[in-house]
């Protein structure tokens, strides 16, 4: 059984596998494991709380379950480059901010090979709009 904490991603999301593979690349030291929901669920019932669109998941080795903003700044804190930012997160009205919008980025969370839209530059019908 492993001693680092886990990243539980949704491994039906093309852009929630794409940020794991970010925050592999980031995680220089090996302090972090990852597993998709899917596996993850069966295998630590605890990270199946809530519902999968509530966010990201990070499942300590004492069964704790961190979610959402605070998942992201647990990964962030483990990794060099990601510390400094993870530190700003504890200022207060800061950690509010990052909650917010880390929700306006899973609300964008799609299934299997579907985009993760973002926002038009233009509003739709303008001029400018490319679709």
């Amino acid at each position: 059984m492993s001693m680092r904490p886990i990243v539980v991603y949704d491994d039906t999301c093309g852009m929630c596998r794409r940020s794991v593979g970010w925050v592999r690349r980031l995680d220089w030291l090996r302090r972090l494991d990852d597993m998709g929901y899917s596996v993850a669920v069966v295998r630590h019932p605890e990270v199946g709380r809530g519902a999968l669109g509530d966010g990201l998941r990070v499942r300590f080795p004492n069964g704790d379950v961190a979610l959402g903003i605070d998942a992201v700044r647990s990964i962030a804190i483990r990794t060099p480059l990601g510390a400094l930012g993870a530190w700003a997160l504890y200022i207060p009205g800061v950690h509010g901010l990052g909650a917010r919008g880390y929700a306006q980025i899973a609300k964008r969370r799609r299934p299997e090979g579907a985009a993760c839209p973002l926002p038009s530059r233009y509003p739709r019908g303008s001029v400018n709009e490319t679709t």
